[in-house]
Parts: C-alpha cells; structure tokens; sequence
C-alpha cells in the first residue's frame, strides 16, 4: 500500500523533490520554511478580524473589522491562512490559472493545520467547498476549492460534502466590481443541494481559496442557512486586508 501512495505522489510530483512553490530541497512536497517566512510577513503590524479572519490593521485588542461592525457576517466565524498579497496572491494565481493542482495538497494542510489549532475539539459534520459553475469548471478543468476541500476532509477525517452547494449562474468577474456589486451580482448565483438536507441542525465547514469582500461566502452561507443547515464556519487560503474606513473606496483588496 506505501509503494502504491509513493508511486502516486510520484506521477502528481514527477519533477519536484522540494518547496512546490520555489524548489528549495527539504521536505518533499511541502511549502518550505523560507517561503512561509515570506507568508508570515505579509501580516506583520495586522491583526485578523475575529469574524471574518481578514487582515486589519487594528489594535490586538480590536475583535471586529470594521465592514463587520457595520455588517456582521451570519457565519460562525472565518479564517485565512495568509493576507492575499504579494507571494500569497502569486501563489493561488498557479494554482487556480496555471493548472498547478497539485498545489492543493500543502495549501490544504496548511488550512488542516490552521483549524486544529484554532478548533482544537470542535467538531464538524461535514467539509462543503464553494462550488463552481460548470461552464467554469470545463474550462479549468478543476475546482480548486473541492480540491482544498477533499484534503483538509481527509486530513482531518471529515465527510465531504460536495453536492450540498451548487453553482447554477455563472457570474462575471467580480475583479472590478464594489463591495455592493459583488454582493448583487452573487445572487441567485447557488442554491443548496441534495446533500444539503444531511445537513440540517448540523455544523459545517466552508472551504474557499481566497476571501476578498466575502460576497461568495456570505451568499453560500445564505443559502446554507435557507436548507436547515445549523452553524457555518468557514477556511480559506488567503484573505484580504481590510482598509481604513476613511480610505476604503469598496473595490478588490
């Protein structure tokens, strides 16, 4: 059975050794500490808003962003890994753009990692990814949200539920729209789905790559919530950094 996963990992790493993302020999297939180190910078002087887990720079004292003192989310609570900026924001571009499917696998224990410390006896009933639109889907070949999601599932031993959300419009890119337009042009974007219904009373983990103005998120959990399903947390790769009030202008992080 070893030989069997080894020679998998081979066919899904047949060139690299090392970091997936800089190539650096150590601990195969795992991110190495100097690009994590690169990760971990990216949030220095910001502190994650205990809601929605995106970076601010306000004191560590300061629970809530202000956009969720305003607007509170109806999710439990969500957190990133890293701010989407610089290194961060390359990295998710390969994996969603540039076919790096493989990257799923250190992404998604990274997430693992995250969530066991932060959830260290919380239990979930299932890990529901953020769907795609078919169209989408065909086009990339790949879901890099039920990607993430199947390995922090298996990580953590957790059923996967892939048909509790479905995608049934194909939205445009959302890269210039406002905080606003991105929540209009959500809607009506997912319904739940049959797996859903399993689902009722339970508590669920959202698994997204990138978390900018919440928008997706925030309709995921909508219709979440609409089918009976009882409390949302959500996980994601990277999330944005929220501006100062005075100087937010409502556009992409």
């Amino acid at each position: 059975m070893l030989s069997s996963i080894t020679g998998l990992k081979s066919l899904i790493f047949p060139e690299n050794k090392g970091c997936p993302l800089c190539g650096r020999q150590g601990t195969p297939y795992q991110i190495c500490r100097f690009c994590l180190q690169l990760w971990a910078d990216l949030a220095e002087g910001l502190v994650p808003c205990t809601k929605c887990g995106r970076f601010h720079s306000g004191q560590e004292g300061e629970m809530l962003c202000w956009e969720c003192r305003e607007d509170e989310p109806q999710y439990m609570m969500s957190r990133a890994v890293a701010p989407f900026e610089g290194p961060v924001r390359e990295a998710v571009h390969y994996f969603k753009f540039s076919g790096r499917r493989e990257l799923s696998y250190p992404f998604g224990e990274l997430m693992a990692a995250l969530l066991v410390q932060l959830f260290p006896f919380r239990t979930f009933s299932a890990v529901v990814p953020v769907p795609l639109h078919t169209g989408r889907l065909r086009e990339r070949g790949y879901n890099q949200a039920a990607l993430l999601a199947g390995v922090i599932a298996g990580i953590l031993k957790i059923p996967l539920q892939e048909e509790a959300l479905l995608r049934v419009r194909e939205t445009p890119s959302q890269t210039s729209l406002s905080r606003q337009e991105r929540e209009e042009n959500m809607k009506g974007a997912f319904i739940a789905g049959k797996d859903a219904l399993l689902l009722q009373g339970k508590r669920v983990l959202l698994v997204d790559d990138v978390y900018t103005t919440g928008a997706t998120v925030r309709e995921c959990c909508r219709m979440l919530a609409s089918a009976g399903v009882g409390e949302v947390y959500v996980i994601t790769l990277a999330a944005g950094i929220v501006k100062d009030k005075k100087d937010d202008k409502t556009k992409e992080v």
